[in-house]
């Protein structure tokens, strides 16, 4: 594969050269070897730190991959001022040349904590406790996780579906090769147990960033019990996705109130965020006008905005309903505002897990048969946090409802719908593309699995491209 062969060929020189106040702010440089760079304690943290940064890819957090789940999903739709871009996401005409470009980064970031993986256990250095070793294996650990996690939801159907279906290639070591496939439930099942193996390594707090970061940007122990509660959702694995959620609850985060719920965004320091992605103005993967924020802000790019069928779900005093911009040129649209910016619009904190999602997993976990919680209350804590009052009973579509209001523009309405086996379901006097003809889709369809990128396929023999029709 292009993505990843001939990158493991030189990307990985050097990962040794970013000082902990540079965290996140640029590449580090291809000038020296893997075993001169990764064979200091503060290569190996330096490396760690460079592991992290394509998160903030626009092909990724920076941008796409939360885009397209939104907008695939029902939740948001090409505004008046569309230029083009999200076409065919919005349309669902994805082929191999159009298709999720998560893929590059991801892997990417994969075979980054797999350099380090690989070395730091090589480490002789008497000044360095395992401790502080296994902290940097952890956080590799959770990088390579969320990595599969992300590849596996975008280029595969779900394992509540399918689980023999096929997955992504799983990559545990740096090296060139052209892997095949396997299935999604290997795939999940190595996500599983890198989370595991995370957890006892990682400390309870994150290590500190340095003065350019955020803290939330480092996975500490809850990152991973957080992100192993979400793939125990996917994998319908009640029990434990109540567990783990409830092991993060417990943890001491706290839920933002109404008062502060609409400043909370695109900053550091967020007392719900678990993990997020640091984005910062000249970083190395830096996406610059491809930032999110440029994308649903309407004095920007501003090509996505809200589905009325989302606002629609917003109860009077509900604060979440507010965090929405109109244009005057435009009346009857809205624009989320969850991407406000820090020192300007383009430059924004993309929270990936959050306390609020803790709660309503353990809520959709109880009300399939996890034991020892109660739905309704974890319902009700999230409602009160919002401006609203408590519902006196709770169904999985409340919960539903629920994930949409409370996590619209974070990137997960399209795998909700998917996990679950439900149809995308869109009102047509919304659809601001005429020639569009895929108004609904059903579950199961082949395009719920967006298409491997064709470069890839062409390169890697044992690749399977997914199927193009039903």
């Amino acid at each position: 594969m292009r993505n990843i062969v001939p990158y493991l060929a030189c990307a990985f020189l050097a990962l040794g050269a970013i000082s902990c106040e540079d965290f996140l702010t640029r590449e580090p440089p291809l000038q020296t070897t893997n075993e001169l760079a990764l064979s200091s304690f503060d290569g190996l943290v330096a490396a760690t730190y460079g592991a992290y940064t394509p998160l903030y890819s626009s092909s990724w957090y920076g941008r796409n991959f939360t885009v397209t789940s939104d907008l695939k999903g029902g939740n948001s739709k090409a505004s008046p001022i569309n230029t083009g871009r999200f076409r065919y996401d919005y349309t669902w005409t994805n082929n191999g040349s159009y298709t999720s470009q998560v893929w590059t980064p991801a892997y990417r970031a994969i075979n980054r904590a797999n350099n380090i993986l690989e070395h730091a256990d090589l480490l002789d250095d008497p000044g360095v406790s395992q401790q502080e070793i296994d902290q940097l294996k952890g956080e590799c650990l959770y990088i390579r996780a969320l990595s599969h996690f992300d590849l596996v939801r975008s280029y595969c159907q779900p394992y509540s579906y399918d689980p023999g279906s096929p997955g992504v290639p799983v990559i545990l070591k740096s090296e060139l090769s052209f892997p095949s496939r396997g299935t999604v439930e290997e795939v999940f099942t190595q996500i599983v147990s890198d989370l595991e193996e995370s957890i006892p390594m990682l400390h309870v707090t994150s290590r500190n960033s340095g003065d350019n970061g955020s803290d939330a940007a480092v996975a500490n122990r809850y990152s991973s019990m957080a992100l192993l509660a979400k793939v125990s959702l996917y994998m319908e694995n009640w029990q434990e996705a109540a567990d783990y959620a409830n092991e993060v609850i417990q943890a001491g985060y706290t839920l933002y109130n109404e008062d502060e719920y609409g400043n909370a965004w695109g900053q550091s320091a967020a007392s719900e965020v678990i993990f997020e992605v640091f984005g910062k103005d000249g970083q190395g993967y830096y996406p610059g006008f491809d930032e999110i924020g440029y994308i649903y802000d309407p004095n920007g790019y501003g090509d996505v905005c809200a589905t009325d069928d989302l606002l629609s779900l917003f109860e009077a005093g509900d604060v979440r309903g507010m965090v929405f911009k109109g244009h005057p040129d435009y009346p009857g649209y809205s624009w989320p505002d969850k991407y406000p910016g820090k020192t300007h619009i383009r430059e924004n904190n993309i929270p990936v897990l959050r306390l609020a999602e803790m709660y309503l997993i353990r809520a959709e976990a109880t009300l399939n048969g996890a034991s020892g919680y109660d739905a309704l209350s974890d319902y009700n804590e999230i409602r009160t946090h919002r401006g609203l009052q408590g519902a006196t009973g709770v169904s999985l579509q409340d919960i539903y409802d629920e994930r949409r209001r409370e996590l619209c523009f974070e990137g997960n309405q399209l795998w909700d719908l998917s996990r679950t086996g439900r149809d995308l379901d869109r009102d047509e006097n919304e659809i601001q593309i005429s020639e569009m003809d895929n108004i609904d889709i059903a579950f199961p369809d082949y395009r719920w699995a967006l298409p491997i990128p064709q470069r890839e396929t062409e390169v890697n023999p044992n690749l399977e491209p997914n199927p193009t029709s039903n």
